[in-house]
Parts: C-alpha cells; structure tokens; sequence
C-alpha cells in the first residue's frame, strides 16, 4: 500500500506540474462553438465522480483523453488539475475526509481553479468598480432566474448580487468539489443532488423564520424528498421529454423507441443530452423499468439501446435556445431537452415540437440551498425569501416558462400559461414520470464506464 500511495503523490505531482506549464495553462478546453464535445463530456463525467469513492480503473480513461480535453473556451486546462489529482489519491485510499495530504492537495487544486466568486464576468467587474456594497454569489444555470427580480433585491437590501453560471450539474459539482462548497451564497441543485451533498457537508440547514415565504411551496416538492425540508426550497420545475422539427421527420413521434431506435434517413441529426442518467434513464424506461432502476440486467440490457443508437448521434450535448441552435436551423432533427428551454426553442421555429413520450420522462425539480460555509448567509436567506414571493416567482416562472414551485404564485401566472400543457403537463403524464433519486454506487459506477465508451 505505501508503494502504491508513494506513486500516486508521485503522479499527482506530475499532473499539477502539467497543468501549471505556462505551454499549458492557458490552452482553452474547448471550442467555444462546440455544443459538446465528446472529450468534454468525459471530464464532465469525471468531475461528478469526485462525489464518489473513485475506483484506480478511471485513471485509464482519464489518460487517454483528459490530455486531448477541448471544453469551453473560458475553462481552461489548469482548472481539471485538481480534480486529476483528487482522482489519483482517491485512487490509492488516499482521498478520505480528515486526511492532511489530501486536504494539502486540495487546497493546491483550489488555487489553480478559481472558484465561482473568483471569476469575474465584466459586468461584475464594472459593477464592483462601482462602490463597496456587500455581496450574494448566487451560482445557477446561465439565464435560469428574472432578472428585473434580481435588480429589484439589490435595490431594496442596497447589495449587488454576483451571478455565477454552470453549463452542466458536473460543471457545478466539480466546482464544489475543487473549493469544498465555499465561495457560494445561495446555490440551485436538484432533488438527486441533495443526498450527496448532504453527506458532504456541503449544506446549512435553513433557517425558516427568515423564509417566512416557505409557506407558499407546494409540499409535493418537499415530502418525500431527503433534505427538502430542512435544506432546500422549491423553484421551479418541469419535465424532460423530446424535441423534433416536425418539417423534417415525416412520421408522429409518440415513443422513446424512436429516439433510441431512429430511422435510418436520421442518421447523424440526434442529439443526446450529456447526461448520462438522463440518458440511461429514458432508455430503461423505453424498455419497461424505472428511469432510477438498480437493476444490473436492466442497465445492462439499456447499455446495449444506447451503443446500438451511437452510430445515429450527430451530438452528446445540450441545445442552445438562440437562434443558433442546431434544431432551429435544422442541423439537428430531433433531441432531448427540458420543456421550459423546448417552449424557448419553439418560439424561435414553429415547427419545432415537444413531446414527453408514451413510457414517461423525467420531472426535473430545481431548489435553492445555502451552502454551509456560506460568506452572507443571513443575506443568502433573504435572497432565497425574495425570489419566493408570489410576484417574483411569478415573473421567474413566466420569463424561463418552467412551472413555478409556489402555489400562491401559480394563481398569479396567465391562464394561457397556467393550461400550457408543455408547461403544466396532464395528471396521466405527470403519472408516467419521476424523479431522479441516486442510485446504487455500483450502478452508477456502470452507467459512467458505457457512458465514457461512448462519448470518447
């Protein structure tokens, strides 16, 4: 065992080394272009098993393509070292809580990758410029709140609220994990995200006299769900389903078994989101399990739908709502996608259609939290308390077009929103549907090694 952990700090210093190199060190991760590339997806891939106990086995994935990594321009090689890192000693038995070494690399890490407070977009460099108010980080998915509401809570608590964006839950968890949950005031995850994060620490338990709005969430987001009570409040919710250009595909689109089992003329126009368990979840669901199945056989059985659908995979990534995405200039012929970005995409081309398929899809449920090492979090609460009242969750819910996880704001929305059916979708399609809940380790340990196969 010593011999093994001598060569992982071994290792482990070379990655830092590498990543450091001024030759290095300012090459972007990806084409700015690029809406997911397949080495990309790899180290998103990585990045949310730094939440688990990760097996010496990813390391040979992790040489073969984090050197040839291309992610988004802004993210910069440096900032995958310490993940790298955490990943090696993980490896060797060496990353466990409460060990000095780890924690040593770990701090080494964090300081080569900013963490969201950190990283300055101009806009907050220019607002910063203009005087000392006191500050909330609010890291979210880019465009995901009102941003008249937004203005409205620095204007009445005279603050200014740094936004911070995360393309993907990897990206965001990955993050965390470089800066151990700091630099983060007010943070949106989902129901799934919760048990991880819990056990990590990474969460303050809220405190509900300064959220006197709490009592317009509807409590069908809070009973049932580990840590919704006491650690998270209800934002905004909606379903994951399919979206197709209906000028381009001849045929009704009613089944996941003609996404997973296209025609032939659709070759090379699917997009996959880059999420494997959305992934692997539709698929099981095509085939008659639950989208949260612990089963081997039956992971295995949707391992063999996703590699069969491969060679129809124009993309594994995520649809732009702009004019440029690839489903409204009709690159892209059909994908999945999240009902609010689908009404989004929609607006842009007529054609466009969104469907949650005959088997079910996925309620996607957002919460805000306050994480535990929180700079402002009685600042933090009052934000969480603004955005939940009626008025405000109301013009959030409008302006993003997901549903609004406030009942007295739901009586506020339009009724042409309110009876949207891609919006508030119908008893029997909320009945097909779930939530995405953890898994078993080893499951997911299954899921991530196909999904790497693919991908790379």
């Amino acid at each position: 065992m010593a011999a093994r952990q001598s060569a992982a700090w071994s290792a482990s210093h070379q990655v830092l080394r590498f990543f450091t190199d001024r030759r290095y060190a300012s090459q972007p991760l990806c084409d700015a272009r690029s809406t997911g590339s397949p080495t990309h997806s790899i180290r998103q891939v990585v990045m949310r098993l730094s939440l688990q106990n990760v097996p010496p086995w990813i390391m040979a994935i992790l040489a073969r393509s984090a050197p040839r990594c291309s992610g988004f321009a802004p993210r910069r090689l440096s900032s995958a070292a310490g993940l790298l890192v955490i990943l090696i000693l993980a490896g060797a038995g060496l990353g466990a809580p409460g060990n000095v070494q780890a924690e040593s690399a770990m701090a080494s890490a964090s300081a080569l990758a900013p963490n969201p407070s950190q990283t300055p977009d101009p806009e907050s460099t220019a607002a910063a410029n203009a005087g000392a108010r006191r500050e909330l980080v609010f890291y979210n998915w880019t465009a995901y709140v009102d941003q008249d509401v937004v203005k409205g809570f620095e204007e009445a608590y005279d603050v200014r609220v740094v936004q911070r964006y995360f393309q993907s839950a990897d990206e965001r968890d990955a993050r965390l994990v470089q800066n151990d949950g700091e630099g983060v005031d007010v943070l949106v995850v989902t129901a799934g995200d919760l048990p991880p994060y819990l056990k990590r620490g990474w969460l303050q338990p809220l405190d509900k006299d300064a959220i006197p709005n709490l009592i317009h969430a509807d409590r069908r987001w809070v009973d049932g769900y580990e840590g919704a009570d006491d650690y998270a409040v209800p934002y905004l919710w909606g379903t994951t389903g399919l979206v197709w250009r209906s000028d381009l595909i001849d045929e009704p689109i009613s089944s996941w078994r003609q996404f997973y089992h296209p025609n032939t003329d659709w070759k090379g126009h699917l997009m996959v989101l880059n999420q494997y368990r959305i992934a692997f979840g539709m698929a099981l669901k095509m085939l008659g399990h639950s989208f949260n199945s612990d089963d081997p056989a039956a992971v295995d059985e949707a391992a063999r739908v996703l590699r069969a659908q491969k060679p129809f995979v124009q993309s594994y990534g995520y649809f732009k709502t702009d004019a440029d995405s690839g489903i409204v200039s009709g690159d892209t012929w059909m994908g999945q996608t999240w009902s609010g970005d689908a009404l989004l995409l929609m607006e842009r081309n007529p054609a466009i259609r969104y469907i949650v398929p005959e088997e079910g899809g996925e309620l996607m449920i957002d919460y805000l939290v306050v994480p535990a090492k929180a700079a402002e979090p009685e600042l933090a609460h009052a934000f969480i308390n603004w955005l939940q009242e009626p008025e405000h969750a109301a013009a959030c819910a409008e302006s993003l077009k997901f549903a609004t996880a406030n009942k007295a704001a739901e009586a506020l929305l339009p009724k042409r929103f309110r009876e949207n059916p891609v919006i508030y979708p119908s008893a029997e399609v909320l009945e097909r549907s779930e939530v995405q809940v953890p898994v078993d380790p080893a499951i997911q340990r299954k899921m991530i090694t196909v999904w790497s196969q693919l991908i790379n």
